[in-house]
């Protein structure tokens, strides 16, 4: 299926597949709770036009994919985008994960990511293309992420680059940050002793799924579904990070349900709930994470995370209109 197509298909297809519970029983819409969460970023948004989490850049531009995926925000959503290229112009998008993070938000902002600050970005991550498949020395993780970017981009890479993502795959179904797996010194989990400080794990496999349905390429030896099973939260409903501690967070229940979304299969029951309900509803921020029975604070990072997440859309998130207000919402 093609790239545009593919985003038609998803965009009409992902209410039926997220399931739960029927959309009457909440007070809130999906996109009520997204706009919501967008008029959060909003009022985290610095004077340069950052919106910054665990990276400026990197949640700079995953905050343009929230705010084209909700629909709302355009004001904030350019002043982002201005950040971004001023960035580029500066030098400072100079490894592959932030070109691809760079090059999915400009794409989604209907923008040419072959005209930024000056730089060619798609020329640049092809550039670090190997003859085995892989972006340089990147991370797997990353590796997923410059897939993902020229599929956006639609300049999809060769595919021994999906072949490398495949062949990476640990046994037990998912993929660990760092490196492929080595069968003569990794574990299942990818963990090959006391100094290994990354096993397989929900986030880079989110990535990696997302990357390999965008390019067609799922001949997996295991299933990633049946190792997102392995780290489901029985007490909240929703995904953690890795098997070493099982616990729901945001960001990681965000990338299982776009895993989820870009395959086409229905979420688990209870799976989008889970990160329902990390929204402070008043407010719109998500919390990372629950403390015991208690909701967290609020959290940019979390909630950039959720809005694609909830309105199950996965990467790369379609260009599409944005409005230029956000909802007016009490401050967290």
């Amino acid at each position: 299926m093609g790239r545009n197509l593919r985003r038609v298909a998803v965009s009409f297809l992902s209410l039926a597949l997220i399931v739960g519970v029927p959309a009457s029983s909440w007070a809130l819409t999906d996109g009520t709770r997204a706009a919501r969460g967008a008029a959060y970023l909003v009022s985290k948004q610095l004077p340069d036009g950052s919106i910054p989490a665990f990276s400026p850049i990197g949640s700079t531009s995953d905050a343009v994919l929230a705010f084209v995926a909700a629909g709302v925000g355009r004001r904030a959503m350019k002043h982002a985008i201005g950040y971004l290229r001023a960035q580029a112009a500066a030098g400072n998008v100079n490894t592959v994960g932030l070109q691809a993070k760079v090059v999915l938000a400009v794409d989604a902002a209907g923008q040419n990511p072959r005209r930024v600050g000056g730089h060619n970005l798609i020329s640049e991550i092809e550039a670090t293309l190997g003859p085995n498949g892989r972006f340089g020395d990147e991370p797997v993780l990353r590796d997923a992420l410059a897939v993902l970017a020229l599929v956006s981009a639609g300049s999809p890479p060769p595919s021994r680059a999906s072949t490398w993502l495949l062949d990476a795959q640990c046994p037990d179904g998912g993929w660990a940050f760092d490196e492929p797996y080595d069968p003569a010194h990794d574990d299942a989990h990818c963990h090959s002793g006391a100094s290994d400080f990354f096993d397989s794990d929900s986030n880079t496999t989110g990535y990696v799924v997302q990357a390999l349905e965008a390019t067609g390429h799922t001949a997996w030896s295991a299933s990633p579904f049946d190792f997102f099973t392995t780290l489901r939260d029985p007490q909240h409903g929703g995904w953690s990070y890795s098997g070493s501690f099982i616990a729901t967070d945001a960001n990681s229940t965000a990338l299982v349900l776009q895993a989820y979304a870009s395959a086409l299969i229905p979420v688990p029951l209870g799976g989008l709930i889970a990160l329902r309900k990390l929204q402070h509803r008043a407010c719109g921020a998500w919390a990372y994470s629950w403390n015991g029975d208690v909701l967290g604070d609020p959290d940019v990072g979390a909630t950039i995370a959720a809005i694609p997440a909830v309105l199950g859309k996965p990467l790369p998130i379609a260009p599409g209109p944005v409005k230029r207000g956000v909802p007016a919402v009490p401050a967290c």
